[in-house]
């Protein structure tokens, strides 16, 4: 027992002194003069400069831990860098950033500089969270959160815990992005976050197209592309006849895509069960009793999804043009990958049916 104690111990070791080696180097540095970023940003100025926001940790005489921001320009992302060491005496050390953020600007016109960038160096954190932000990363960076070293932390936990509403996906990391730019029927989606009175929120997701970011939702459009694309989200789904009278079914969504041809043209089909609990409920008592009164409630949950989802499927399909669904990546592989298919077109012009099944595995305490 003792001799397992000391194995683990001396393996403990051997595994601090490979991270020390592996983020500080033979000759170390203590962490007063290092740049740690918390979170990157990307930016535009002046409609065409690539501006590289860093919100870095500033660790004080007095034991206290607050960030300051460093801007650097340049022609593109790699310029910017060289230009950030000339306003900074530390040295900069990558893979401990909880953030990515991505200007509204910069995201339109394409984030493939950005990627090339992170894919070629190996020491960054792609399994960080990434955001397009409405306006300037400046200002989201630079605005001051109480009990928080960077707004940056409050964001990363923000995306972080927003799968357990809203239908919302941990697919929203850096990685995530890279991986679906030039991937073969698939294209990315991102949370669109404002800053607001009340601080950053989360408004909407960007849309993107290959590298660029073609379009923003709301909140509403944004639970529904995550029901129609994710597997595995929660959210609140409502019937409501009026403000005092409503069900609350808080549920888990499965998606399951089917796909066929008939006359060249390509048919799907999109499976979404939702298993779920009766959050509260101010409509119907007598669905705790009676099971015809609960079929009617789920049978109207299906029906509200459904319309939900085939309606904006129908908008979507006309105003982006674009496979936001996947639903390309899921032809390829039964049809047969790389035959030179535009799927974003192929998406457009198919036939997308909705079905939905509901189950209330759980009512609640019932009344009282």
């Amino acid at each position: 027992m003792k001799k397992n104690s000391i194995k683990r111990l001396i393996l403990s070791l051997i595994l601090t002194l490979i991270l020390g080696y592996s983020f500080i180097g033979t000759k170390g540095e203590v962490v007063e003069n290092l740049d740690i970023p918390i979170a990157i940003g990307s930016d535009l100025e002046k409609g065409e400069y690539a501006s590289v926001i860093l919100s870095v940790y500033e660790f004080n005489p007095d034991g206290s831990i607050t960030s300051r921001i460093l801007k650097s320009e340049g022609d593109n992302i790699a310029e910017a860098r060289n230009d950030r060491q000339r306003k900074s005496n530390k040295k900069f050390l990558l893979g401990l950033e909880k953030l990515y953020v991505i200007s509204d600007a910069y995201a339109q016109l394409g984030v493939n500089n950005v990627i090339d960038v992170l894919v070629n160096n190996p020491t960054v954190n792609d399994r960080s969270p990434a955001v397009v932000v409405k306006g300037k990363v400046v200002d989201l960076l630079k605005y001051k959160m109480e009990g928080y070293a960077s707004s940056a932390e409050f964001i990363e936990g923000m995306i972080k815990n927003s799968i357990y509403n809203n239908f919302f996906s941990n697919q929203f990391s850096m990685m995530d992005l890279i991986v679906r730019v030039d991937a073969e029927g698939r294209n990315g989606v991102l949370p669109y976050v404002e800053l607001k009175e009340e601080g950053p929120e989360i408004t909407g997701l960007a849309i993107f197209k290959g590298d660029k970011m073609i379009g923003k939702t709301n909140i509403k459009e944004a639970r529904t592309i995550s029901l129609l694309k994710f597997d595995g989200g929660k959210g609140i789904l409502t019937i409501q006849k009026d403000s005092k009278h409503y069900v609350d079914f808080y549920a888990e969504s499965k998606r399951k895509v089917k796909c066929y041809k008939t006359d060249g043209k390509y048919n799907f089909i999109i499976n979404i069960e939702l298993n779920g609990t009766i959050a509260s409920n101010e409509l119907d008592t007598s669905i705790y009793k009676d099971p015809k009164e609960l079929k009617k409630i789920t049978s109207d949950i299906e029906d509200k999804v459904k319309k939900m989802c085939t309606e904006y499927i129908n908008k979507a399909k006309y105003e982006y043009k674009t496979d936001i669904w996947e639903l390309g990546r899921v032809a390829a592989a039964k049809y047969g990958r790389q035959t030179g298919m535009d799927w974003d077109k192929v998406i457009s012009e198919s036939n997308i049916e909705v079905r939905v099944k509901a189950t209330v595995k759980d009512l609640g305490r019932g009344t009282y």
